[in-house]
């Protein structure tokens, strides 16, 4: 075979390659799927597994409405029974653990499953693109088992954080971190107090999942979660603080909503704006 035959083969197998990444396959349960990598396993999802992720839900139109890549944290989910043909969660069985791809799923049937109007963005007809990178598939076993490995550590993750990460800062008998940024003023706040804080919200690889300004709640009557309260109740009008919130006063084993995985200690940067005293 002489040089220019090999060329116009590696071109053509290039070629072959692009084409078969923008390739859109329809399975027999109508499921619409476009691969772009393949991953080296052969695991795929049974029902019961945990599955985690990175997602990004787009219209056509390109209005985003989830990027865990953006947000910087992968969720978890449970491989369930699909609601209807051509799901999302009906796709995932035809994943593998590595596999990168896009599923399209009908708006109007999305939406139509649980009677809501189609949202700004997306027309009549079209489909919603979830674009989709298989983390891992473990079964609820190693699932299990991971999370009780990941609890006996956390106490160990939080101190390592700390030493590294916040230098000086004062354990509380709870179990709480803090280092003060700014001094406040006045009397401290107590229980029943409503509140306005400025705060950003962050894992501990600085990826920051919730922030807002300001917002207003009553102290100590479970309005968040129990970490804020209690650390609401060492603060002063005007003092801004760092507070490293361990999961049991978090969101313990049982994580929030796919966005923060269970036994995930927290850090919030809090600024008190104003105390409205009961």
């Amino acid at each position: 075979m002489n040089l220019k035959n090999t060329f116009l083969l590696l071109t053509l197998a290039a070629f072959t390659f692009s084409c078969n990444q923008f390739k859109v396959t329809e399975t027999k349960d109508g499921d619409k799927i476009q691969f772009h990598t393949k991953g080296e396993s052969d695991k795929t999802p049974a029902l019961g597994d945990m599955i985690t992720l990175d997602l990004k839900i787009s219209s056509e139109l390109d209005s985003v409405f989830t990027d865990t890549w953006k947000n910087g944290s992968p969720i978890e989910i449970p491989v369930q029974e699909p609601e209807f043909k051509g799901s999302f969660e009906s796709a995932l069985f035809h994943l593998h653990e590595g596999d990168s791809a896009t599923v399209f799923v009908s708006a109007d049937s999305l939406f139509g499953r649980i009677g809501q109007p189609l949202p700004p963005g997306v027309p009549i007809g079209s489909d919603l693109r979830f674009t989709v990178k298989v983390k891992s598939v473990l079964t609820k076993a190693e699932y299990d088992a991971s999370l009780e490995d990941k609890r006996n550590a956390e106490a160990d993750v939080i101190a390592e954080f700390v030493q590294e990460s916040l230098e000086g800062a004062q354990k509380l008998d709870n179990g709480i971190y803090f280092l003060n940024e700014k001094e406040g003023n006045g009397a401290t706040v107590a229980k029943g107090d409503t509140v306005s804080v400025s705060y950003v919200g962050k894992f501990m690889d600085g990826n920051v999942f919730d922030q807002n300004s300001p917002f207003t709640f009553p102290v100590g009557l479970g309005y968040v979660i129990k970490g804020w309260d209690e650390a609401l109740l060492t603060m002063k009008k005007g003092q801004k603080a760092t507070f490293v919130i361990p999961s049991e006063l978090g969101y313990g084993a049982r994580g929030a909503g796919g966005t923060i995985p269970p036994f995930t200690p927290l850090v919030f940067e809090i600024e008190l704006l104003e105390i409205g005293r009961k």
